[in-house]
């Protein structure tokens, strides 16, 4: 049986709602630590998704709708990706305690910010088109931070448990969705005008799930920090 891109397209928010709610549930436990952001992060991120839907059919908040009434939702993930790879940047040197670490954390947001500045002034539109180069080196720079973590991790005391910590699986779904999606990020909007080409994005659907998946069992299983 051969699910559709359509059905697979449709699971992402839910798989955003399910975890969302699921680390409501067990915000107790990581509350008074900096991995509180990232629950902010799911919510606005689960928000986004639904708004946007609702946008595209009422036209509410929309900039541009092409001659055949298509209204352009671009923007609302534009800003989504802007404020999510902040987010999780801040997260991460928060939680890490490695000053050498930190401070390329620092380094990293500051480049991330000057390339997405610069990237709407000059050389593609905010309104119309979705993010490439920002979205690649923001990638980067996460995979390069959560690898930060894990080598912080194995050389604590906490590598004993680390299958019971929340960050290890919230940086596994993210490892593991951002360095899988690069390769379809790399010319975004250039594809979209190939015929047939969107199958291949079942791909990007599908570790959109299983990243949400992961992140609703870290809720779960993880201790108490």
């Amino acid at each position: 049986m051969t699910i559709s891109l359509e059905t697979l397209r449709f699971f992402v928010p839910y798989a955003e709602l399910i975890a969302s709610v699921v680390g409501i549930l067990y915000f107790y436990k990581y509350k008074q630590t900096p991995l509180r952001y990232f629950l902010y992060l799911l919510c606005y991120i689960t928000f986004t998704e639904f708004f946007a839907g609702y946008a595209s059919e009422t036209g509410v908040l929309i900039f541009y709708t092409d001659e055949n009434g298509n209204h352009y939702t671009v923007w609302f993930y534009n800003v989504l990706k802007f404020i999510t790879f902040n987010t999780l940047y801040y997260m991460y040197y928060k939680s890490l305690i490695t000053i050498k670490f930190k401070n390329w954390i620092k380094f990293f947001a500051f480049i991330y910010i000057g390339v997405f500045i610069f990237n709407w002034l000059f050389i593609q539109n905010f309104i119309l088109e979705n993010s490439e180069s920002p979205h690649i080196i923001g990638s980067i720079f996460l995979t390069i931070i959560i690898l930060f973590y894990f080598i912080e991790l194995l050389k604590s005391d906490k590598i004993i448990i680390f299958h019971r910590l929340l960050l290890f699986w919230i940086s596994i779904g993210l490892l593991l969705f951002h360095t899988g999606t690069i390769p379809f990020t790399l010319k975004l909007n250039g594809y979209m005008l190939f015929p047939g080409i969107h199958k291949l994005f079942s791909i990007v659907y599908i570790l959109a799930i299983i990243m949400y998946s992961i992140f609703t069992f870290g809720f779960i299983w993880s201790k108490k920090e």
